[in-house]
């Protein structure tokens, strides 16, 4: 079966004692999740999720936590050549990033909508649950880190 990769990351910002999370409403996949995307040939994953991250929600300044990097795997009928209707194997890695006194501001064509949510928010909205999983492992890293 023919293989995949994307990055991308767990974005959280504090307000107060409160940690909330980004999530972004992809219109292609009409779903709540986070920022990826595809890695570029020769492209590492860290600089694909910072591409994309930029791309998709004009974040760039970005605090990346170190020790933070989680893996999602699944099948899917692949949206983009050369594999486009195919169904393939997907791999994303998702790292954590703090966002920094930015605003967001969705590109309108892949993302639509976003959102800063409480962990309970947040593992409501996404969709997928290894989506769910990695956001509370991402919260429970932090937790330690406090």
């Amino acid at each position: 079966m023919n293989k995949e990769f994307s990055a991308g990351a767990v974005i959280f910002k504090r307000e107060g004692n409160e940690i909330l999370f980004l999530v972004v409403y992809s219109a292609r996949n009409k779903a709540w999740g986070f920022p990826k995307g595809h890695l570029d040939l020769g492209e590492t994953e860290k600089k694909a999720a910072v591409r994309e991250i930029k791309e998709e929600t004009g974040l760039d300044n970005l605090q990346f936590i170190d020790g933070f990097s989680e893996k999602a795997a699944y099948e899917t009928i692949s949206k983009r050549p050369p594999f486009k209707g195919e169904k393939i194997e997907k791999y994303v890695t998702y790292f954590l990033c703090e966002a920094k006194d930015q605003d967001v501001a969705v590109d309108g064509r892949e993302i639509s909508d976003y959102r800063f949510l409480s962990l309970n928010q947040a593992k409501k909205a996404v969709k997928f649950q290894n989506l769910k999983i990695i956001l509370r492992r991402a919260y429970d890293f932090l937790s330690l880190k406090i």
